[in-house]
């Protein structure tokens, strides 16, 4: 079998200072894309958050766009947030809890991305099938089991969650819902949502 090509001193691709390196650089752009928009996905800008150099940031992402889709990608899904034993709002709680530990940047990020859609409609596409859609699958998980079990709504839908979901986010970056943060955030987003979601007889699990 032969060596993987070298890509810097040392540095072989597949190797674990590479991956380390192309997740730091990603990481980095997600960053940037969601505080500076697209224009501010630059990979000397990126290169120089991640501690990289500029030409190491060409390596692994060779273009812009491939730049920031990678940023893209590092956006959670949800999967396995909502799974696991317990009632649909022990579930939900634990959801949150995790979600919890991640900064919220869907909302700039799509922002930026939608902002482009005329010009990099990649970007607006990778947030639906990287994002988006596998957090609607997700959901919808959780949906059917609720629905079947009799702890949800009937009228809720993967979709119709996934839209709360979404909104509230918007609502915080417009400052109209103030999450909190830590437990406060998960109290008061499960608050939120929760009695829009619990069948008759089950809003106070």
């Amino acid at each position: 079998m032969p060596a993987s090509p070298v890509t810097g001193k040392g540095i072989r691709r597949g190797g674990k200072q590479y991956e380390a390196i192309h997740e730091a650089l990603a990481a980095s752009a997600l960053r940037a894309l969601a505080t500076d928009g697209y224009d501010g996905v630059t990979h000397a800008a990126v290169a120089e958050a991640a501690g990289v150099s500029e030409r190491t940031a060409f390596r692994h992402y060779p273009t812009k766009l491939e730049l920031a889709v990678a940023g893209i990608e590092q956006l959670p899904t949800y999967e396995g947030w909502l799974d696991g034993p317990g009632s649909c709002a022990d579930r939900l709680r634990r959801g949150l809890a995790i979600g919890a530990q991640h900064p919220e940047l869907i909302v700039p990020v799509l922002a930026a991305c939608i902002a482009q859609r005329n010009h990099e409609p990649d970007l607006l596409r990778a947030v639906r099938d990287h994002v988006l859609t596998p957090r609607t699958e997700s959901m919808r998980r959780f949906v059917e089991d609720g629905r079947r079990s009799g702890e949800l709504r009937r009228s809720v839908t993967a979709e119709s969650m996934a839209s709360l979901d979404l909104g509230i986010f918007l609502r915080s970056a417009a400052g109209t819902f103030a999450m909190g943060r830590g437990p406060a955030r998960v109290q008061r987003i499960f608050a939120e949502a929760w009695p829009l979601l619990a069948a008759p007889g089950h809003e106070d699990d």
